[in-house]
């Protein structure tokens, strides 16, 4: 459902949207450009024993990755460990979400929040962005009375974009609401996130990390949350224990102690086909906005034609509507073969017929 709302100093669109919108639920072709979670460097050499495999999580597995977590970070928190990022992202929308209220999130975002808010029927205002950058000041003008909770992607997913962690901190200490800052990719950015920014985290701020993404543990389900002592003591109330593995806790903690030199590997081999894949594209006349993650998003707008001719090719992309509902799309760095048969598709000369821009 959308309501398209206008205002002199802002824009923006009401919505409520559902799980079934995900594009998880689009069938994958064989050379699948979707999944963002890919890991195209050697995994380091860690050992899970079988018999382990029987029993539950012991709280000396979560003790030990979060104290190693901690070590890593200089910002004084607290850290809570969980299902990956968007099952600690749902656990905040059952907590913030009980009294219903609004969601404030960028038009361009990780659309996990929305759904998760619509199950409390609640509605998501979508703030128009300039340019596909994440507008602040617009953000802002979007809060009211109703406002429960603002979720903001940084590096921005789809775009990729990233915001100077700055610039959210002085978001945050300027509003009184709780202010959600999903930082999955950030090191993709090779640039300071919040939590090495900031010395302490305040009440109204919550940062999210994965090992999804540049370690490669998507298939783990493994995530955590840095908050306050006054957050982690209503998240512990209002949430079930082992909703993770130990063999998770076990096998993040082990790649954490390697001395992250594949996880290093990794990141610079998917940022090296990041640049190479945008200015493949350029050559063909599509443009892409300024990724600093491991996803690249066109700012060049397509008919609907180019899906079918890409479906024809066994290629998935993940179509994006944008604020004047024109289609771009997203992709996600793959290993060289498939970035490369990519590239050979989208070399194509009929690939013309299919650009609006």
């Amino acid at each position: 459902m959308f309501i398209h709302c206008c205002w002199k100093k802002n824009k923006y669109i009401k919505s409520r949207r559902d799980f079934f919108e995900d594009y998880s639920h689009v069938e994958s072709k064989k050379y699948d450009m979707n999944l963002s979670g890919r890991f195209i460097a050697k995994y380091p050499n860690i050992d899970v024993s079988i018999a382990s495999f029987d029993k539950y999580p012991l709280f000396k597995d979560s003790d030990r990755l979060t104290e190693t977590i901690l070590k890593n970070i200089k910002c004084k928190c607290c850290i809570i460990l969980g299902n990956g990022s968007n099952g600690l992202l749902q656990n905040i929308i059952k907590i913030q979400f009980k009294k219903k209220g609004n969601l404030i999130t960028p038009f361009y975002t990780f659309n996990q929040a929305e759904f998760g808010v619509s199950f409390y029927n609640s509605i998501t205002k979508r703030v128009y962005t300039s340019n596909y950058n994440i507008d602040l000041d617009k953000v802002y003008k979007s809060i009211d009375f109703k406002t429960r909770m603002i979720y903001i992607c940084n590096p921005n997913n789809p775009t990729g974009i990233f915001i100077d962690s700055n610039k959210i901190i002085d978001f945050c200490n300027k509003t009184k609401k709780l202010v959600v800052v999903d930082e999955s990719g950030i090191e993709f950015t090779k640039k300071k996130g919040i939590l090495e920014t900031i010395q302490k985290i305040p009440d109204n701020l919550i940062v999210i990390r994965s090992f999804s993404k540049a370690f490669g543990l998507a298939n783990l389900r493994m995530g955590y949350i840095a908050c306050s002592e006054k957050f982690e003591e209503l998240y512990l109330r209002s949430t079930t224990i082992n909703e993770y593995s130990g063999i998770s806790c076990l096998v993040a903690y082990r790649i954490l102690k390697s001395g992250m030199k594949s996880v290093n590997d990794n990141i610079n081999l998917i940022i090296k086909e990041r640049k190479k894949i945008i200015n493949s594209l350029k050559n063909v006349g599509i443009e892409c906005t300024n990724s600093s993650s491991n996803i690249i998003f066109t700012k060049t707008t397509f008919n609907k034609k180019i899906f079918d001719f890409l479906n024809k090719y066994e290629v998935s992309v993940i179509p994006i509507l944008d604020e004047n509902e024109k289609y771009h799309f997203r992709i996600a760095i793959q290993d060289i073969e498939t970035n490369d048969y990519f590239l050979e598709i989208m070399n194509n000369k009929t690939i013309e017929k299919y650009i609006e821009d």
